[in-house]
């Protein structure tokens, strides 16, 4: 069976990304783990947490939601919120990659270069990622964001990478959502989150960054390489 890598900057990025993919997977026998970098200690509080134990919270609203969607591995090294592009690049690629070494995966999920929401932390873990991942299958999250709908980040976002990937997660039912419900410091996004998932249509959409993607305008429906995908 495959293992799958999901590389994130915060608690809820895996769930508004990723979350129907890895769930999918993870219930068909594949082994799936979360990288997240921070414990979003700079984000939304709601009024569940104060400024100072926001990070614990996250944290703990993050494993919950690992838990719904089925993911056993979660690593948090703790950086910090907001100050991921004053990291070296360097740096940042050499977490990651010790994490890709430790977890093995065949498959590496991330944000797109434009950082899905334009967020400065997104497209440093999407850098960082591309340098790690030394030859290893790399998706990165790509039109999440469908025409018409305002992020709650004001700054101008490139345009995301192309479509070649479009995962079915209507089988996996609520539990995207429901994992989304767990990060309870950020229901304030759960109408952009609803909205999202009306306008995906029981989809997750990426870009296949290697092996380059050589297709002819029709979509892969699996991120497994081809000799696996009957494992599916």
């Amino acid at each position: 069976m495959a293992r799958f890598l999901a590389v994130t900057a915060h608690p809820d990025d895996e769930s508004f990304l990723f979350g129907g993919t890895l769930a999918r997977y993870g219930a068909a026998g594949h082994e799936v783990a979360l990288l997240c970098v921070t414990d979003g200690q700079a984000g939304r509080m709601g009024d569940h947490a104060s400024r100072e134990d926001l990070g614990k919270v996250r944290r703990d609203e993050l494993q919950r939601a690992c838990a719904v969607l089925g993911i056993p591995t979660l690593y948090t090294p703790g950086w910090m919120d907001g100050a991921l592009v004053s990291v070296a690049d360097d740096r940042g690629t050499e977490l990651v990659r010790a994490h890709v070494e430790r977890f093995e995966p065949d498959v590496l999920l991330t944000f797109g270069p434009e950082g899905a929401s334009g967020h400065e932390d997104h497209k440093a873990v999407s850098r960082w990622t591309r340098a790690a991942a030394d030859g290893r299958r790399l998706y990165m999250a790509s039109g999440t964001t469908p025409e018409g709908i305002e992020l709650p980040v004001d700054r101008v976002r490139e345009k995301p990478l192309p479509v070649t990937t479009e995962i079915d997660i209507r089988e996996i039912g609520d539990r995207k959502r429901r994992a989304f419900l767990e990060h309870r410091t950020q229901l304030d996004h759960l109408e952009l989150f609803d909205r999202l998932m009306d306008a995906l249509d029981g989809k997750e959409l990426y870009h296949r960054v290697h092996p380059a993607w050589q297709g002819d305008g029709a979509l892969e429906s699996s991120l497994l390489p081809p000799s696996r995908e009957d494992e599916a």
